[in-house]
């Protein structure tokens, strides 16, 4: 696959033949296909994709849906602003896709991994996406869920690498 350059003269039908082939690249047909970036953010400061303030206990969808049968095989999160919750600082922060704790497990924001800024590892990782992706069964939006208490302060940036799967199917045993 060889992407044309783009002429003067029959320029748009250049760049209509560029995205025909850049279109067969992420048909999930077989053959060559593209690994994806899923980029989110959460702030304490923002509402959430329903409204409500993320500050506060509860789930909080972050406006990012990943496809039905997206491969979640890896990514990281980069804290932005380390997370702080004003009585005991031990609210929690979890980050989910398809289930609970699947991206990132319920941890307090005394911990580094909320408490400190940098980048942090999630649980899918790209060198055993045997064992530790994470597959959506129908489109799913990136969740951050909060509990324990409210939030005081904190921002991330998070970046999960996925392709598009097919639908897996159990076939009905044979008698």
């Amino acid at each position: 696959m060889a992407i044309k350059d783009v002429q003067i003269h029959g320029w748009l039908a250049d760049v209509r033949a560029n995205f025909d082939l850049l279109k067969a690249f992420f048909s999930g047909e077989p053959g060559l296909g593209g690994l994806r970036v899923a980029r989110f953010e959460f702030a304490v400061d923002e509402e959430d994709s329903a409204g409500e303030l993320n500050a506060e206990e509860g789930a909080h969808g972050v406006g990012v849906t990943l496809p039905a049968n997206a491969i979640v095989v890896g990514g990281f999160y980069d804290v932005n602003t380390p997370f702080t919750s004003p009585t005991t600082n031990n609210a929690t922060v979890a980050i989910k896709v398809e289930g609970a704790n699947d991206i990132v497990t319920a941890t307090a924001v005394s911990n580094a991994i909320y408490g400190t800024i940098g980048r942090k590892a999630i649980i899918p990782k790209a060198n055993t996406p045997e064992s530790t992706s994470v597959k959506t069964t129908v489109a799913r939006e990136i969740t951050c869920t909060v509990a324990v208490e409210d939030l005081d302060t904190g921002k991330l940036t998070g970046y999960l690498y996925f392709v598009e799967g097919l639908v897996s199917e159990n076939l009905p045993e044979s008698s």
